[in-house]
């Protein structure tokens, strides 16, 4: 039997957890609370067979703003012992989603990450930012014969606030390679020893520079 529910409403931050898997955590005075449900789901298991791996009885119900029905919530202490005794894949991802980069998000001051938006937006960026790293270096990995232990990988994301859409894009960078803005460029070009340039290399940018802008100016006189 479920213990009694707290009667105060609470809204839960709806994190993203895997594709198709949103964990709902709630911030109380005494703690984090999580959603047995969810908890159960990231590591493959029944809620029954999570109650039993805690034993009983587990857990609050709380009342949450997007339930019309009080939802059994497990406790920071409980969720830490669950993933204790539970040795699975699962669990152990869990564990590090919330202790290495979850948990210490929400804890932070008012700032970036001080409202729930803003929360979901920072963990959905660094889950697509992983997700780019491991993707470039795989294709280093797989498709470079050259010595790609030596590589740098650059990270890009592209997102769009109307939709919220981020694009993955990773590759390798060489190790001698710079990374500048096509703005940025002309002034460490400029600047002496800014930028080891060699006299061919300087040539050819010229060169390029000089017939893209004959082209414009050839369009504009048309």
């Amino acid at each position: 039997m479920n213990p009694p529910a707290d009667q105060e409403i609470n809204t839960p931050l709806r994190l993203d957890y895997a594709k198709d898997l949103t964990m709902r955590v709630v911030s109380r005075p005494e703690g984090f609370w999580f959603v047995a449900v969810d908890v159960a789901a990231a590591m493959k298991l029944e809620l029954a067979g999570l109650l039993q791996v805690l034993g009983e009885p587990a857990g609050r119900c709380l009342r949450l703003a997007d339930a019309e029905e009080p939802v059994l919530c497990l406790s920071e202490g409980e969720l830490d012992e669950v993933l204790r005794r539970v040795k699975k894949p699962g669990a152990r991802r869990l564990r590090r989603w919330w202790e290495e980069s979850t948990r210490p998000a929400l804890l932070q001051d008012d700032g970036a990450a001080g409202t729930a938006a803003q929360l979901h937006l920072a963990l959905a960026l660094a889950a697509e930012a992983a997700q780019q790293v491991s993707r470039a270096v795989m294709e280093a990995v797989l498709c470079s014969p050259g010595p790609w232990q030596h590589s740098r990988w650059l990270v890009a994301l592209d997102y769009a606030p109307q939709n919220r859409q981020r694009w993955p894009h990773g590759r390798v960078v060489g190790i001698n390679s710079t990374v500048a803005t096509l703005e940025g460029l002309a002034e460490l070009i400029a600047e002496p020893d800014k930028l080891p340039v060699h006299t061919v290399e300087l040539i050819k940018l010229a060169a390029a520079c000089h017939l893209r802008l004959a082209e414009r100016m050839g369009r504009m006189t048309a």
